[in-house]
């Protein structure tokens, strides 16, 4: 197979945090990539496969001539922060991609979305099942977070409504990250204060590897890709490793404290209630629901999809005590 007829695979925000990772291990397995950032692209920039494009999405949704001849397209661009941007960049622009999606009969859509659609759980297991935000207005019991975070999650949701409005005839994957992470992450947590850590201790980290996630969104597109059969199906999966045997902020201090000695890292938890008091305090609201850290999400479906982690968080952490260590 020359390299023109390898495959072709459009990444939306390719030179994000899970960009970058999804378009490594797009050419690692062959596939040729249309890399789509918001970004000016510098001369010279690219490399062979790899075919680099800049769109402002709050300049322009064309995207019909990003699409053509692609097999499989990964819309991972998103706002994140500003909540005046976050209309158009996640819910209007992963609408018109879609609808080109569905004009240029590409097979294979893959959607990042994230656990923020979920809000502030009532449940201590979230599945892909679990309630998710009220998607058209600001409803603030629903979510123990700032305006941008309630924000982010309703916009992603929209744009989760809109992928399964308008692309009827591709097959669509849905993922929702936890708090995806790399070692560089987790070397910042030495920068928390010594009462950050003690309020953080007792929470669950939600942590997974960028690499897994970059990985897991590759290995749904192929599960279509490979197949004869076409189907219109949409799937949801969590992306979660909250089953990991190091999952709380305080076994990860722990972890860094045997592997340096630094007294930095040994920290006392505050009990959970305590913590929670601290939240109700903040916020001056009494909420019936659990905060982010009392929550644990199911990563079981993807599982069962037959999906094994590469990487998983106990190598990355391994990774990080080992960089903590040399530091020293």
């Amino acid at each position: 197979m020359t390299g023109e007829e390898r495959p072709l695979v459009l990444v939306t925000g390719a030179s994000g945090k899970i960009g970058r990772h999804v378009v490594s291990e797009l050419r690692e397995r062959g596939y040729r990539v249309r890399a789509v950032t918001s970004k000016a692209v510098p001369d010279g920039v690219g490399s062979v496969g790899i075919e680099w494009r800049q769109l402002d999405f709050h300049r322009s949704l064309d995207f019909d001539p990003l699409v053509q001849g692609c097999v499989a397209v990964l819309h991972l661009a998103a706002e994140i922060t500003a909540v005046e941007r976050m209309q158009r960049s996640n819910v209007e622009a992963t609408r018109a991609l879609a609808q080109a999606c569905e004009r240029a009969g590409v097979r294979f859509l893959g959607y990042t979305s994230s656990v923020a659609v979920y809000g502030s759980s009532r449940l201590g297991l979230v599945t892909e099942d679990s309630p998710v935000l009220t998607h058209d207005r600001d409803v603030p019991s629903e979510y123990w977070a700032e305006d941008y975070l309630r924000c982010y999650g309703r916009t992603k949701l929209q744009g989760e409504l809109a992928i399964r409005e308008v692309a009827n005839s591709v097959e669509r994957a849905i993922v929702r990250p936890t708090v995806v992470v790399d070692t560089s992450d987790l070397l910042a947590l030495s920068e928390w204060s010594t009462v950050t850590k003690q309020r953080a201790a007792a929470r669950h980290a939600h942590h997974i590897d960028v690499r897994d996630v970059a990985d897991a969104i590759v290995w749904l597109m192929e599960q279509t890709l490979n197949r004869d059969d076409a189907s219109s199906d949409v799937r949801v999966f969590n992306l979660s490793e909250d089953q990991a045997t190091i999952r709380t902020y305080g076994q990860l201090f722990d972890s860094a404290y045997k592997a340096t000695g630094d007294k930095r890292w040994r920290v006392l938890p505050l009990p959970g209630a305590v913590e929670w008091l601290w939240v109700i305090l903040r916020r001056r609201r009494l909420m019936l629901r659990l905060p982010f850290g009392r929550t644990l999400f199911s990563g079981d479906r993807l599982l069962d999809e037959g999906y094994k982690f590469r990487f998983g968080m106990s190598h990355a952490i391994t990774e990080f005590c080992g960089e903590l260590a040399s530091r020293d």
